[in-house]
Order: structure tokens, then sequence, then C-alpha cells
């Protein structure tokens, strides 16, 4: 199969409103420090891989085979016209099969709760199972999970819906995803979604996500509003104070969870991105509109619970050493006026004097938002020097590595009681809101 070209850089969106005829023009020092970073990442690697196609014994036998024929047993080229394509992306290292297990069960359940709500509506989901590379025994046991897991699919999601699953060595979100958009393209799916197997939505999140994107007119991209919870360790107690202070980038809809049309990334996300998040964002964020979130739409009536960065002190900065880094290569690549709105109104907004005042919520929240935002831009301008000398030395980073502490864990009075199995069941009741 050949290799799909992908872009390298963010191109700017369609001009569709009435904003500034000619915006302004970058500096000419900005211009060179941004070259100078973008030239500090050169990825080594890529996120194409060997995939193995499986299917639930009630689909097809022959219970593995290509592209093809998972095509074929999720209804054939255009079974999803106007329709939607869930991808669940997880991996082996994630947990142990029981906590699997039951993540991928809350995903079925709100999957079902969907597919009854909206039977006019085509559906698939994709599994996504990744195993590390090199090691036959992961290998052999991400094969059993899968399995397994696809044949829990079967049993709780209605027949109509197709089920197929992904075989992959690892590591990367995006190495799966990216397995599962050629599927929904040739499917000719509306749109595509994706949600993390460390999230929990609330029973109706995934409808109401899908009410607003087909009401939409299938464009763009929709997301939950987020709600955070505090974990076990002290450092996630710490961010998830600051969270609620200052939050910043968390204006528009983020890859734990969201629904986005299949034409935005039926190419695939470009080698050279490690955040998903970061692709849509800029893929679609558009400055010279009145409203340059147009596109990026989040839903107050949508809820996902997460718990925030639970994890040793060490892995959590290797973690925001990476969402920093993304940030800066993202910025690097993005046409000016997105880079330059992106920086004053998504990730420092309200930094005083840098980005202006923000005293929406009262003096004190608004100086401690500022001090909290400087905090955080000294650690970025700290990234930024990285890559600027890197580049500036001909030694580019070659990867951006992730922290090696991952969890399944769910907030335990964020998980919603769900109903019994079976479409004509009453929906469930909504989890309980955070105090």
């Amino acid at each position: 199969m050949a290799p799909r070209t992908r872009p390298t850089a963010h191109a700017a969106p369609a001009r569709t409103g009435t904003g500034p005829a000619a915006p302004a023009p970058e500096p000419a020092l900005m211009a060179r420090v941004r070259r100078r970073v973008a030239a500090g990442y050169r990825p080594a690697g890529t996120w194409d891989a060997p995939v193995e196609h499986l299917l639930p014994a009630r689909a097809a036998d022959p219970r593995d085979g290509g592209p093809d024929a998972a095509v074929t047993a999720l209804g054939g080229p255009d079974a999803l016209r106007g329709g939607i394509a869930l991808i669940l992306p997880t991996q082996t290292a994630r947990g142990t099969a029981g906590e699997q297990r039951a993540s991928v069960a809350r995903f079925l359940d709100c999957a079902r709760r969907l597919a009854a709500a909206r039977p006019g509506t085509p559906l698939a989901l994709l599994i996504g199972m990744q195993w590390r590379p090199g090691d036959e025994d992961d290998r052999a046991e991400a094969r059993r999970r899968l399995d397994a897991l696809l044949e829990l699919a079967a049993e709780r999601v209605p027949v109509p819906v197709p089920v197929a699953g992904l075989l992959l060595p690892g590591p990367g979100k995006i190495r799966t995803l990216n397995a599962a958009f050629p599927l929904a393209v040739r499917l000719g799916a509306a749109g595509v979604g994706w949600i993390d197997d460390d999230v929990v939505m609330d029973p109706d999140c995934l409808e109401r996500m899908a009410d607003a994107f087909l009401a939409g007119g299938c464009r763009g991209a929709v997301g939950p509003h987020k709600i955070a919870h505090a974990g076990a360790h002290r450092v996630s107690r710490l961010l998830h104070r600051a969270k609620a202070v200052a939050a910043p980038a968390t204006n528009y809809p983020h890859g734990c969870c969201v629904l986005v049309a299949t034409d935005v990334v039926a190419d695939g996300i470009p080698d050279r991105y490690d955040s998903d998040d970061g692709y849509l964002c800029f893929a679609l964020l558009d400055p010279a509109h009145p409203d340059p979130l147009h596109d990026l739409r989040l839903l107050p009536d949508a809820r996902l619970h997460y718990t925030v960065s639970d994890g040793p002190a060490g892995p959590t900065r290797r973690r925001v050493r990476r969402l920093l880094l993304c940030h800066h290569i993202h910025l690097a690549d993005a046409p000016y006026p997105a880079a330059r709105y992106y920086v004053h109104h998504m990730l420092f907004p309200g930094m005083w004097p840098l980005t202006g005042w923000d005293g929406s919520r009262g003096f004190r929240h608004g100086a401690a938002n500022a001090a909290v935002k400087w905090l955080y831009f000294g650690w970025f301008l700290r990234t930024g020097a990285e890559l600027y000398a890197r580049g500036l030395l001909g030694r580019p980073l070659r990867a951006v590595a992730w922290s090696g502490h991952t969890t399944l864990a769910a907030p335990p009075h964020a998980l919603p009681r769900t109903a019994p199995p079976g479409p004509a069941a009453p929906g469930p009741e909504p989890a309980p809101k955070k105090r």
C-alpha cells in the first residue's frame, strides 16, 4: 500500500466570514524566531504502521483480513453516508484486561444510547488496540483482548451497528486514528469521532454531540464540556486547583472526545504532529471570521469527566513538557494570524499586561489568573528557547516523548449509572455534579 501524502504544515483555513481584509503583517523578528523554532523539531518516525483488521464472530468468517474485508463487514462503500464512524483507541499498557473491558463498556453504553436515539443515522464502531513493538507475547495478549472487546461490542450494541477492530504496534494514539480514518472515508462517513479510554462521558454526552454535529451540517468539530477531577497524587490536586483559576487552551474541542467532519482528517494527521488537539484546532481556527471558533464548538450540555494528570511529579513534568512542545510546534507552523490569535485568546488570555486584563470574575480572580499564566508562560518560554537553540545549531529534536504514567482509573464519583443492556432500556440518570 502506497504511503499517504500528508501536509507538513498547517494551511490557512478558507475564509468564509467578513473579518479584516488584510491581517497585520508578521514582524520580521517574529518570523525568524518561528522559523528557527520550527527547524528545532524534525521527527524521525512516522505514524504509518502495519494494521490487522479484525471482526467479531457475528460479522464474518474468517475473523481477520485486510481493509477491504473490514469495509465489506462494516456495510460496504458509502454505508455510512451521512453517518458517523466512532473510534476507541487503547493499548495493552493502559491497564489490566478487566480495567480495559470496563472502560470500553462505558463507551459502548453511550454508543448504544446514541444508536437507539437516532436509528436513521448510520453508525460504525472501530476499536483500536496497540501492542509493544517487538514483544510477541504482548501482541498475542493484544489480540486476545481485542477479540474479547469485539465480542463485548457485538453483545452490547444493536445489530445494525457494525463493529471492527484494528490491531497494530504502538505507541501513539494518532497511529490508531490514522489507521481508522481511511476506513471512515471509504465508508462515506460524514463525521469521525474518537474518545480516549481514560475519560468518562455522561450517558447522554455522545448523543448530544451527534445531535449538534448533524444539526450543524456536519462541519468543523464539536466537543463536550470537560469537568476536571483531582486525583490521588499531590501534583494532581495542585494542577486541579490551578486549572480552576486559569485553564489555558480549553475553549475548543479536545481530542479526548470529539466529533469532526471527515474531510478535516481524510488525509490523516501529519507525522510532524503529536497532538490531535492541536492539529484540529489549527486546521479549523479562522481568525479572519467574526467568530474565529465558529468551526470549533463546545457544548455546555454535553459533559465529560477526567482526572487531572494523576501521576507522580516526574511523569507529570514530562507530560507538561510534551504539551508545551506541541504548542510550540503548531505555533511555529501555523499562519501568523492563527498563531497570534491562539496565543492571545486561547493559550494566555488574561495574562496582564501582555494579553490584557480579565476582570470578569472579580479582581482577585483576575490577579490569580494572571499570576498562574505568567508562571506557565515562563515554562513555555524555556521550552521554546530549547527548540530555537536546536534549530539554530542544526540539532533538532527527533521525537516528543510521552510520560511513562498511564492509568484507566476514572473518577469514582463521576461514573455514570447505566441502564441494563438493550436498546429499548430507559435512559440512565445523569452523573452527580462535581461539588
